[in-house]
């Protein structure tokens, strides 16, 4: 199963952004991406969750890893 921070990580490069580019569009600082993505910290507050999802077009459930099986 992956983590919270492998799934950010993959959605990011799947969609060609890098840390920077997704920080400027979410309003996140780079430092706690980073964070998230390099597995130092586990989970995230609900607002920046928002941010994220919406700056890279997906749903909470699949950052989350919550989706249902199809």
């Amino acid at each position: 199963m992956q983590t919270l921070g492998e799934r950010l990580k993959a959605v990011r490069r799947r969609l060609g952004m890098s840390q920077e580019e997704l920080a400027t569009r979410s309003g996140v600082a780079q430092a706690s991406i980073d964070v998230v993505e390099s597995g130092k910290r586990h989970y995230m507050r609900s607002d920046v969750l928002a941010r994220l999802v919406k700056a890279l077009g997906v749903s909470a459930d699949e950052l989350l890893g919550t989706e249902p099986d199809k």
